[in-house]
């Protein structure tokens, strides 16, 4: 059973998948910047989450959304759409910014060895522009949403009878969110399903464009009656940010936006990071809960990455993404700064996800330490195992010690588990001797969970480099055998010396 910690139960839940199927759904990146070290947590822990759920034989479906229109500046309803600002700014069409952003994206996360969604699991908001209109058209038609001239806003008045996972107070005051809206017509806790655009703007849509929904506003606007809005199906318009999620869930993970069932969830955990607890994510649940069906059965957060005990800000100039070459660009990568790109996965799971991780350089130091000696450590193993000529068992899927998936499982002690990790890296030659189940072990754990390249694949001509400085050391020939030490390092692998023989990890 795993245990993960829901922020708005406030307590350790267990996940029971259903069927043995395991659906989840985690905010992805808003495209139109690159995405730094913090957003890159938050995609760490639902990677991490799904690996934790296959360890225990479960099968996973993660959904990961592309935001790329509808965010605006601010994460509010006011400003400018963050694609569209990205896209003026930098003199670019919007698809340009869209895929120059995604792929950098998806890079940082492979850097670091996160397996990111794939095909219809990994959606942009703009292939869902139909559900998102359906939604807010649907709200409408209950009553529980209303038309203004700048958009189709949520009422909050209209929705006290909701039962959600949070204080929705239901004395009259509205006030779902810590937002204050000034000379507006709109109420603190209302917020936008749809914006009204002006033609120019470079990413919009039209109620009349589908044929579905233009017949859904055709029969929302006989409902109402009001001549007034009568234009609603020709106006240029952009979904909301807060409904994506709901429509992207319900169409991917259930049966459409229109098949409402209010006793099961369509997923079963809902991620992101801890901003989106107060105004992102309780916006979802009330679109979800006023449609008629629960969208998560819980909800995991992640807590922020500080640097040096500070926000990340441009203006700071500490704004780090993993790799690439950033200059003059506001943003610089770790990898730039010489470090490893696997030291900062070492980082985030050193931190336990429910805690701030507070980034700097003498930490990352740290963990780049503890990730080449772990790999130090395991190359002496297997160039033992090499020696003895122990064989490897491939079809190897089933640790010995369960106690580690057992950490995992309990609130994903990544901290904890490293802790038992290294003991069993420590112990597993004794004596001289390898135990082979602890070697098994190591193998299992590398390639199924942690992914630290602690066991490279040599090429040949790095091992045809040893064996000449094996014969050169033999020789007493040191100054060969130093400069053939400084080419292997010089291709990003050290070698250390046993009294069996050698062995080659990578720097």
């Amino acid at each position: 059973m795993i245990k993960l910690f829901d922020s708005y139960k406030k307590k350790l839940v267990e996940i029971t998948p259903t069927d043995n199927y395991f659906k989840m759904y985690s905010c992805g990146p808003t495209v139109y910047q690159y995405q730094h070290i913090g957003n890159l947590r938050a995609a760490w822990l639902p990677d991490t989450v799904a690996k934790v759920a296959k360890l225990n034989g479960i099968n996973v479906s993660w959904v990961l959304n592309i935001t790329d229109v509808g965010h605006l500046v601010g994460d509010g309803d006011e400003g400018e759409d963050k694609i569209e600002k990205g896209a003026k700014t930098e003199g670019k069409k919007v698809e340009e910014i869209i895929n120059f952003y995604t792929e950098d994206y998806l890079k940082q996360a492979s850097s670091i060895n996160l397996d990111i969604p794939k095909d219809k699991n990994l959606p942009k908001a703009t292939d869902y522009i139909i559900g998102q209109m359906k939604l807010a058209l649907e709200l409408v038609s209950q009553g529980r949403a209303y038309i203004l001239n700048d958009g189709i806003y949520f009422e909050a008045s209209a929705n006290l009878d909701l039962e959600v996972p949070f204080d929705l107070n239901k004395s009259g005051d509205s006030t779902f969110t810590g937002r204050e809206i000034h000379n507006s017509d709109r109420q603190p806790g209302d917020f936008a399903l749809w914006k009204f655009v002006p033609e120019n703007t470079l990413q919009k849509w039209r109620f009349n464009h589908f044929d579905e929904t233009a017949n859904d506003v055709l029969r929302v606007l006989q409902k109402l009656n009001d001549p007034d809005l009568f234009n609603l199906p020709n106006r240029w318009g952009v979904p909301g940010w807060h409904s994506e999620c709901v429509v992207m869930n319900k169409e991917i993970h259930g049966d459409g936006i229109n098949s409402l069932d209010k006793h099961t969830s369509v997923i079963d955990v809902h991620f992101g990071g801890e901003d989106h607890i107060d105004i992102h994510h309780r916006n979802e649940i009330l679109q979800s809960e006023a449609l008629g069906f629960h969208l998560s059965k819980y909800w995991v957060h992640n807590k922020f990455v500080l640097v040096d005990g500070t926000k990340m800000s441009k203006s700071l100039g500490n704004v780090y993404t993993i790799v690439g070459e950033k200059k003059n660009t506001g943003f610089e990568s770790i990898q730039e700064k010489g470090f490893d790109p696997l030291s900062y996965r070492m980082m985030l799971m050193e931190h336990h996800y429910t805690v701030q991780l507070d980034f700097t350089w003498d930490k990352l130091e740290q963990s780049q330490a503890r990730l080449y000696n772990m790999r130090k450590e395991i190359a002496k193993i297997l160039s033992l195992a090499k020696t003895e000529s122990i064989e490897i068992d491939k079809k190897f899927v089933k640790p010995n010690q369960p106690v580690l998936i057992d950490i995992l499982n309990n609130n994903l002690d990544c901290p904890k588990f490293l802790e038992m990790f290294n003991d069993l890296v420590k112990t597993t030659i004794e004596n001289g001797v390898i135990t082979k189940d602890k070697l098994m072990d190591i193998l299992f754990w590398e390639n199924n969970f942690l992914k630290m390249d602690l066991i490279p694949q040599i090429p040949s001509e790095i091992y045809k480099l040893g064996d000449q400085r094996d014969r050169a050391k033999k020789a007493k020939d040191f100054e060969t055998s130093d400069s053939i030490r400084d080419l292997i390092n010089q291709k990003g692998y050290q070698i250390d010396d046993y009294s069996w023989g050698f062995g080659f990890w990578k720097k």
